[in-house]
């Protein structure tokens, strides 16, 4: 998992929470994940869509807990 806090120009924190995988190039991993090729950003396969809803949903659940913030 790499943690990541970039930047200062919004007016607010926010940081990007990447899940790093056993598949990853060896060159890659630990590294971070912006130095993927420009194709691997760009390419629908690893778009995120529909297919994540119920992951996003759980991790906003998640979050809504642990900030104390239990209802929806």
């Amino acid at each position: 998992m790499n943690l990541e806090i970039l930047g200062n120009t919004d007016a607010f924190l926010h940081a990007h929470v990447w899940p790093r995988y056993e598949w990853e190039p060896a060159h890659l991993v630990g590294r971070p994940v912006w130095l993927y090729p420009h194709e691997h950003w760009s390419d629908q396969q690893f778009a995120l869509g529909p297919q994540h809803n119920a992951m996003r949903e759980a991790i906003k659940r998640e979050l809504h807990l642990l900030s104390g913030n239990d209802h929806s």
